[in-house]
């Protein structure tokens, strides 16, 4: 019996985990770039060690959490400085500890004129270095489909000041989640810098988070984990009889 009640009890973690884990995606919905995050679970005895050491009592644990890189609807802003990558890639910004790579474009400038994220990240270019933008107050600002930044002058002239960097990852799945919807890539990693990419400037990548499904989901994992919580309180319910009848000489 106390090896039926662990089982519940390991049901009943799984599923409040991933509670947590579609909490933290719908609370994302309407963040720009946001991936969608998701839970795996595994059995921790199968085959002849379920049926013959434990008994046929199974238990349940986290295998791994993943991101699904899906890419989200695009909306229009008219945003100037605003991108979204059409198709795979990412655009690469400085982190506190090194590079990081997001998805999330709505970008804008420092006092300075250098290019950032809305939480404050440098955006950096093909060569991993700042993009500047000079004299914003008396030039405009033009944005090419390639990530080509330039600007222009009361007199017509037109100068390129910079190219957003974007590149692919060979093994998404190495990304590491970080704050924010950025990522960072291990050592073991590989990124490659795409020369021409497809930008939808004045645009923005929306949350790839369906609230409809997380919803749906949501119940689902409530509803099993107030089945395992009910299990529970049955065999504490047949100890606490145990207790009472006591045990035979």
């Amino acid at each position: 019996m106390v090896s039926g009640k662990y089982s519940a009890l390991s049901g009943a973690i799984a599923r409040e985990q991933s509670m947590a884990n579609i909490a933290a995606n719908l609370s994302n919905v309407n963040t720009a770039g946001y991936k969608k995050a998701s839970i795996s679970f595994e059995s921790l005895l199968q085959g002849a060690k379920q049926t013959e050491e434990a008994k046929g009592i199974n238990y349940s644990r986290t295998k791994g959490n993943f991101t699904d890189f899906t890419p989200g609807p695009i909306t229009e802003t008219g945003n100037p400085l605003d991108m979204a990558i059409h198709g795979d890639g990412f655009f690469k910004v400085q982190g506190p500890d090194g590079i990081l790579y997001t998805r999330r474009g709505d970008f804008t400038l420092d006092q300075n004129g250098n290019l950032q994220t809305s939480n404050g990240l440098q955006v950096l270019n093909q060569a991993n270095g700042p993009i500047n933008i000079p004299n914003t107050a008396t030039n405009q600002i033009s944005v090419s489909s390639l990530g080509e930044i330039s600007i222009m002058g009361r007199d017509g002239s037109s100068s390129v000041v910079g190219t957003v960097g974007v590149v692919t990852i060979n093994d998404p799945s190495k990304l590491k989640r970080e704050a924010d919807t950025t990522f960072s890539l291990p050592a073991d990693g590989q990124e490659t810098i795409v020369t021409e990419p497809t930008l939808a400037i004045g645009n923005l990548e929306s949350s790839n988070v369906n609230m409809t499904e997380a919803m749906t989901l949501m119940i689902d994992s409530l509803r099993t984990f107030e089945t395992y919580h009910k299990v529970l309180k049955s065999y504490s319910d047949l100890s606490q009889k145990q207790d009472e009848l006591g045990s035979l000489a």
